[in-house]
């Protein structure tokens, strides 16, 4: 047997979790021809076949399946030592940053020139998304979530902890309200059935017990958009809505929710100095505007 071409593992792994040539292409931004010759090299040097080639895509023999966790672990030590070695450079190069969409628009954005004021050599990408980052696979530098780390499956390297809290209350245009005199009366705005277990779309159910959602849609910027058109009322948190004239925020029986803010990096990255500066500047701006509506 040949000496292994460690170049091969990451095609190998591409292909186990695509299930295909061209999906692991297009994640490698590569051509599947070359996937296809690298899984084949790979193949002739172990003497082994490692994937059935079908016609709905490429499945792990056994002989594959049983290598596949040490590929996956020879995989964490390389980005290990690549943290590593990211972790002592200069407060320069990339950053990257996972949040929601409204935390990124409405806490970050309005900061982030300071940020690049004062560190001129640091790129910053902004990951919008509702996918939670894997920080253990480099998919972001660090992670600014309002789910508790604490209360679900998160990964042991990563090292969390709440960075403030803030309020959710509803809010509506001046002219929907006066149309229907009880707030009780006005349709409102929820989450789609994928997001039924959100705290928020449980405040909502004691507000309006007999009332289905008028709208339902899977973004905090619908929602704000939606109430602002006067479609009805939305739970927003109060740096949103408390920061446009349009709306009124309503006053019910029920106590306002609160939310926390927890930022998260992995372990391997607490001696980079960029991520540091990045840490250090999100905590900044969050507890700052945070306490404007406490």
């Amino acid at each position: 047997m040949s000496n292994l071409d460690w170049n091969n593992l990451k095609y190998f792994l591409a292909v186990a979790r695509t299930g295909g040539l061209t999906p692991a292409a297009v994640q490698l931004k590569t051509s599947a021809s070359t996937v296809s010759r690298h899984i084949d090299a790979m193949e002739a040097t172990l003497d082994m076949r490692l994937f059935l080639r079908q016609q709905r895509g490429y499945l792990l023999t056994d002989e594959g399946s049983s290598i596949l966790e040490q590929v996956i672990e020879v995989e964490r030590a390389m980005q290990s030592v690549e943290r590593q070695g990211a972790a002592v450079a200069e407060i320069a190069g990339e950053v990257k940053l996972a949040t929601l969409e409204s935390i990124a628009h409405y806490l970050l954005m309005p900061h982030l020139p300071t940020f690049t004021a004062r560190y001129p050599q640091v790129r910053v990408e902004l990951l919008v998304n509702r996918h939670l980052a894997d920080l253990s696979r480099r998919e972001a530098d660090l992670a600014l979530r309002i789910a508790d780390p604490r209360q679900r499956d998160h990964a042991p390297d990563d090292i969390a902890h709440c960075i403030g809290t803030f309020n959710f209350e509803l809010y509506c245009t001046h002219e929907s309200l006066e149309q229907v005199g009880d707030w009780r009366q006005l349709p409102h705005i929820s989450w789609d059935a994928a997001w039924v277990k959100l705290p928020m779309v449980e405040w909502l159910r004691t507000l309006f017990p007999e009332q289905p959602p008028l709208l339902r849609s899977n973004t905090m910027q619908a929602h704000y958009l939606a109430a602002r058109s006067g479609l009805g009322a939305a739970l927003l948190p109060r740096f949103i809505g408390d920061n446009d004239t349009k709306l009124l925020r309503i006053a019910t029986e029920q106590v306002p929710m609160q939310q926390e803010l927890w930022l998260l990096y992995h372990r391997d990255l607490k001696g980079s100095r960029r991520v540091l500066a990045m840490r250090d500047f999100i905590e900044e701006v969050c507890q700052l505007e945070l306490a404007k509506y406490a």
